[in-house]
C-alpha cells in the first residue's frame, strides 16, 4: 500500500493513494451536483416569476401576435405564458392524444385539438383524460361542437422532451403521439388538419393550454414547474452535505487529527 506522508506542523497527513484518488474524484462531483441544483432552483424561480407577471396581463388575440416572433425559438419563448382569447371551431376527429401523461398515479393522455380560427389551425390542449391501464383501448373524446370561445395561455417547453420511441408523425387523425412540438411539425400538422378542415392556410406554431375554468376543458391543472425552487435548494444542501462529510472523513482517516484532539482534551 503506497502512501504519501506530509507534515504540516503538528498535523501529519498519510495520503493512501487509492483513498486520495477516490476523494479527489468524488468531491468535485458532489460539489458540481450541488451547484447544478442551485441553478435549477434559480431557473424554476424565474419561471414562476415570469408566469406571475404574464398571467397578470390582459389576454391578447392570436392575430395580434407577431409572426416574426413565432418563427424563431427565442421569439416563441418570449410569448410563453401570455394569455390569449379567441373563437375556435373544432372537428370531432381533429385531435392528438399525447401519451404517458399521469395524474395522481393514473395513466392517461392530454388531448390536443387542432382547432380552426380565422383560417388558421391552432393546437389547443384541452387537458388530461384518463386512459385504459391495460392500454388496450383509447379514450372516447368529445370535442366542443360549433364555434366556441377559448381562453387559455401559450405554452412553450423550456427543453425538448425525452422519449424512448422514435417520434414518427401520424398519417391520420385522431392519433396517439409520444411528444408534441408544433413548431417543428407545423407542416405535417397543417397537412393533417387541412384534410379534415379545408381552408386552413397556416398553423400557429405554439400550443395553447386551455384555462382550467373553461367549460370546454377536461382536467387542465398543469403545474407551473414540475419541482419547486425550495425542493431543488434542498437537494443542493444534501449534495453539499455529502461533500463536507466526505472531506471530513478523508481528513480524519488520513491524518493524526484524532490524536491531536485527544491530547488537547
Amino acid at each position: 500500500m503506497r502512501e504519501f506522508n506530509v507534515q504540516l506542523g503538528p498535523l501529519a497527513l498519510n495520503l493512501e493513494w487509492r483513498l486520495t484518488l477516490f476523494t479527489l474524484m468524488l468531491l468535485p462531483f458532489l460539489t458540481t451536483l450541488g451547484f447544478w441544483q442551485l441553478d435549477r432552483a434559480d431557473e424554476k424561480a424565474a419561471l414562476g416569476a415570469r408566469y406571475a407577471q404574464r398571467i397578470a396581463q390582459p389576454p391578447v388575440s392570436l392575430t395580434s401576435l407577431d409572426q416574426a416572433d413565432m418563427d424563431n425559438a427565442a421569439g416563441r419563448l418570449a410569448l410563453a405564458d401570455r394569455q390569449v382569447s379567441f373563437d375556435a371551431e373544432f372537428n370531432a376527429h381533429a385531435y392528438l392524444l399525447l401519451d404517458n401523461r399521469q395524474r395522481e398515479g393514473r395513466v392517461g393522455y392530454e388531448v390536443i385539438a387542432l382547432a380552426n380560427t380565422l383560417g388558421m389551425v391552432v393546437p389547443v390542449n384541452l387537458g388530461w383524460v384518463a386512459g385504459d391501464p391495460a392500454r388496450r383501448t383509447l379514450p372516447e373524446v368529445q370535442l366542443p361542437a360549433g364555434v366556441v370561445p377559448i381562453d387559455g395561455r401559450i405554452y412553450v417547453p423550456t427543453s425538448a422532451a425525452y422519449v424512448l420511441e422514435s417520434a414518427d408523425f401520424p398519417e391520420a387523425l385522431p392519433a396517439v403521439v409520444q411528444t408534441f412540438d408544433p413548431a417543428s411539425s407545423a407542416s405535417a400538422l397543417l397537412g393533417l388538419a387541412s384534410g379534415i378542415q379545408p381552408g386552413a392556410a397556416r398553423l400557429l406554431p405554439l400550443e395553447v393550454r386551455i384555462a382550467a375554468k373553461s367549460p370546454f376543458a377536461f382536467r387542465a391543472d398543469w403545474p407551473i414547474v414540475n419541482q419547486s425552487p425550495a425542493k431543488h435548494t434542498g437537494y443542493a444542501v444534501q449534495w453539499f452535505t455529502m461533500a463536507v462529510v466526505l472531506l471530513i472523513a478523508f481528513v480524519w482517516r488520513s491524518s493524526n487529527i484524532a490524536q491531536l484532539f485527544k491530547r488537547r482534551a
